[in-house]
């Protein structure tokens, strides 16, 4: 019987060690709301931190309209990394994010991709008639509100391509769902960002957008929360370590 009891005795003091030192992992996370375009590059940058800082990450994955939206409702939000500079300029109106608290981070270019079956070369100039080769579906990302379709639209406007074009357009909640569209061959074509062609081996460049067609493609990122945690992941996001991560899945570095 005191062998047994000494056991019990035992197993309960496990758990509740266990159970305290998961209290504490969960009281120690930090939250990002991030672009869905940086989804892959942000996983791994997770991971990378979870190991170094021993520090649960949170991440929450949309169009940066939609989290932006999210955010100024109350989402639990640390850290937000937007596609484009206008929807960090929306949270720093609403007095969320401090323009202190922000830098522009990172840079991208602009795509035509079509599914790798069925390859398509267009010129991408203006004078050129897209329908010559295009008779399907074109996605894009919500062209008022995402930020791909945001600047998808203004470089159709900028070749002149836009009334062609228009009439076959596919917007999507956010740039990821435009890839798998066209990967899935549900799109003859798609306009995203040359970082996620990259990660599909189902899709190809038909061609690149001249950058003086849109504005610069530009990822800001921002503190929505400041406590030690979320500045020093804030800080992380800066660091060679993760510049080096983000080179790797194709974007480019501004700071």
């Amino acid at each position: 019987m005191l062998i047994k009891r000494h056991k019990k005795h035992t197993i309960g003091m496990i758990f509740g060690s266990l159970l305290i030192s998961s209290q504490i992992y969960a009281a120690d996370s930090v939250t990002i709301y991030a672009a869905a375009s940086l989804t892959n590059a942000v996983n791994e940058l997770d991971v990378l931190y979870e190991k170094n800082y021993k520090m649960q990450v949170k991440t929450s994955y949309a169009g940066s309209s939609t989290l932006a939206k999210q955010i100024e409702a109350g989402a639990p939000a640390d850290v937000f990394m937007s596609a484009d500079i206008q929807w960090m300029d929306y949270l720093q109106n609403k007095q969320i994010i401090n323009a202190k608290d922000r830098i522009n981070l990172l840079g991208n270019r602009l795509v035509l991709i079509t599914p790798k079956d069925h390859p398509l070369k267009l010129k991408m100039v203006k004078g050129f008639d897209p329908s010559k080769v295009l008779q399907g579906k074109v996605c894009t990302g919500d062209t008022n509100s995402v930020p791909v379709g945001k600047y998808a639209k203004q470089a159709l406007n900028s070749l002149g391509w836009w009334e062609t074009i228009k009439p076959r357009l596919v917007e999507t909640e956010d740039v990821r769902v435009a890839l798998n569209f066209v990967a899935r061959g549900e799109c003859q074509a798609g306009i995203v960002y040359a970082t996620d062609a990259a990660i599909s081996k189902d899709v190809v460049i038909a061609g690149i957008f001249p950058e003086d067609t849109h504005p610069p493609i530009i990822y800001p990122i921002g503190l929505v929360k400041k406590n030690a945690d979320s500045v020093k992941f804030y800080q992380f996001l800066q660091s060679q370590q993760a510049k080096t991560i983000f080179q790797k899945y194709g974007f480019s570095v501004l700071k």
